[in-house]
């Protein structure tokens, strides 16, 4: 049983408190929604409603409307089952993510308490919840704070990948067979929650070979864990196999990430490594370095700093928890570099719980390890100003929080122009308001006439006529996207020439124009 003295204990509870009022304040307005969220939250409505993993956004696109491979199913698994408990809206669109990164907080506890007992738990949670790393923009720049509020499956990855470092660490301490199939199991759940969660099945092997050397190939602990990860794949891989001719027609757009034969696919990767961390904006506009970023500057010390103090901490210790965290910090971000080409920043919560428990120790060693008045003062102080960095942007994101306008009034204006049963074409951003017309997005025509994503790719008109639309919706986006193409020479020029021509041989009647300092101007047309 774990004991908790009561002053960690509520060092602990307090930010978890906390979270929980952030994340859930304003939640159904801020951040505004984005392209992604309800693109993903289409395949969890379908399923709530119909039973069927499918995306109708897409309908007729490689049998998207039956099943959806574009992304992972475990966040939409937890989506749908919201859904399908308490209806459909914003709030409960992103419920799953605040409930996601709760779970991790509780999971950084854990790993704390593993590595260096009750005080690394609390700091730990105490770093996540208040430690500012980005820019952020309207956003707070706290990695946990800002993708918990927003619906998308990124937050589930770092979560369960944790879960399985714990469960192979409870299973290394305990020889428990069941606990490695266990971590298996979780590092499969990863993976099926983004595809780059697979990266933490070869990490736990890592730190299995690195202790056990050779003779862990022939360990009944490796093959457990291959058990455990296959259990969790074996649904996933017969979904995909009982409709592989549609799978390799929705890969078509993706097939650049999987480039693995040409070796400059590696190189072009590590080069562009540096894009993910862009967000973080250490300079300014005009390249002036951002001195007043505590919490930043502090990561770019102290993450490499705690990894390389691990490494030598637990140089003849390699059975401590400490070097597993060590070899994952190290491993994970260099599979990163090396093997995703997509540099989002969005991905960087995967990484950012491993740097924050690397950072906790490195605390907590120094102060433990230099009981010096003067050393654990500066790390008192810098204690101090990284949460006061955090709490001040906590209140500026509540600000522009109260500035946004509501996405359902938004929509309920633009759904007001809309006639009864009709067919809407539109970006993928509305369907969540507008659900009750039956709703494509732009990028279905766009796929429609793109030779690499269809094979019987027809000129931008044409797809348009293909989806048939009665309804079309040209929002900022799309009137940014026309305006963008006008080049000939742009790739995308046949889709300004498409949608001109589309509209020269089909009269486009003018129904409302609805204007929003957050969302935009929308003009809706009636398509004769």
């Amino acid at each position: 049983m774990v004991h908790v003295k009561p002053w960690p204990l509520g060092l602990t509870l307090s930010p978890l408190v906390i979270y929980l009022l952030v994340s859930l304040n304003q939640l159904s307005v801020f951040p505004p929604v984005g392209e992604d969220e309800p693109w993903i939250a289409a395949a969890s409505y379908k399923l709530a409603n119909d039973g069927v993993y499918g995306s109708d956004l897409f309908k007729g696109r490689d049998g998207m409307e039956r099943h959806v491979y574009e992304h992972m199913p475990v966040y939409s698994l937890f989506q749908a089952g919201v859904f399908k408990l308490f209806g459909v809206g914003v709030v409960q669109m992103r419920l799953p993510s605040v409930a996601f990164g709760l779970a991790l907080a509780l999971t950084v506890w854990v790993a704390a308490y593993q590595m260096a007992g009750e005080r690394a738990g609390a700091l730990a949670v105490l770093l996540m919840v208040g430690w500012r790393l980005a820019d952020g923009g309207d956003a707070t720049g706290i990695l946990l704070l800002d993708r918990a509020r927003v619906a998308r499956y990124d937050i589930a990855v770092p979560l369960f990948g944790l879960l399985a470092l714990v469960a192979f660490n409870h299973a290394e301490r305990t020889r428990a067979r069941a606990w490695y199939a266990t971590a298996g199991a979780l590092a499969g759940v990863s993976g099926l929650s983004h595809l780059y969660g697979l990266f933490w099945m070869p990490v736990i092997a890592a730190v299995m070979f690195a202790r056990r050397g050779r003779q862990a190939a022939s360990d009944s602990a490796l093959w457990m864990m291959i058990a455990g990860f296959a259990l969790a794949w074996t649904p996933w891989v017969a979904f995909v196999a009982a409709g592989w001719p549609d799978y390799l027609g929705q890969m078509r757009m993706y097939a650049d990430r999987f480039d693995l034969f040409n070796p400059s696919f590696y190189l072009t990767n590590v080069v562009g490594e540096v894009d993910r961390y862009r967000f973080i904006a250490l300079f300014d506009s005009s390249g002036t370095l951002h001195f007043a970023r505590p919490g930043a500057w502090t990561a770019l010390v102290a993450v490499p700093a705690a990894v390389a103090a691990m490494l030598w901490h637990t140089n003849r210790q390699r059975h401590d928890p400490v070097f597993a965290l060590a070899l994952a910090s190290i491993l994970q971000a260099s599979m990163f570099a090396v093997l995703v080409r997509t540099k989002s920043s969005s991905y960087l919560i995967a990484l950012w719980p491993l740097w924050v428990l690397s950072a906790a120790w490195l605390g907590l060693w120094l102060w433990d390890r230099r009981p010096d008045a003067r050393v654990r003062a500066g790390l008192t102080v810098l204690l101090a100003f990284i949460l006061i960095e955090g709490s001040s942007r906590v209140e500026h994101a509540r600000v522009k929080g109260r500035e946004t306008s509501p996405y359902d009034w938004f929509e309920s204006q633009v759904a007001a122009c809309i006639p009864t049963n009709s067919l809407v074409l539109g970006f993928q951003h509305y369907w969540l308001g507008l659900r009750q017309f039956p709703y494509r997005t732009w990028l279905l025509p766009i796929a429609y006439a793109n030779p690499a994503f269809s094979h019987d790719a027809v000129s931008f008109d044409r797809a348009i006529e293909r989806v048939n639309p009665d309804v079309v919706l040209v929002d900022r986006y799309w009137t940014d996207l026309i305006e963008a193409t006008k080049d000939p020479g742009h790739p995308y020029h046949s889709v300004r020439t498409g949608f001109e021509a589309f509209a020269t041989r089909h009269r486009m009647d003018p129904l409302c124009v609805v204007r929003d300092h957050t969302y935009g101007t929308m003009e809706v047309y009636r398509v004769r």
